[in-house]
């Protein structure tokens, strides 16, 4: 399969969806890593614009409702994850040390 025009707008839309739910789970008062934790004022702003990146490039490539779901699905996937990550990396005991 060659690597097309398309191909690098849906994986520039999927890694820009994952990198906002991460700019938000950095903002969030949960987030479990201290590296993240000291960068969440600037996270809301990234993690709008990054979701905002991804819906428009999802947009142009699918359409707008598929734009749309597939943006959301691939922004909750990585919301759901990252905290199980987080607690499986145990970050705080680290920092304790």
């Amino acid at each position: 399969m060659p690597f097309t025009l398309a191909t690098l707008y849906c994986l520039l839309a999927g890694t820009a969806s994952a990198f906002s739910a991460l700019a938000f789970y950095a903002a969030s008062p949960h987030c479990r890593w201290p590296r993240l934790r000291r960068a969440a004022r600037l996270g809301r702003q990234l993690g709008l614009v990054a979701a905002a990146t991804s819906l428009w490039l999802w947009m142009g490539q699918l359409g707008l409702a598929t734009g749309l779901c597939v943006t959301l699905g691939i922004w909750m996937l990585t919301a759901l994850v990252l905290p199980y990550l987080a607690a499986w990396t145990r970050p705080d005991a680290e920092a304790r040390r």
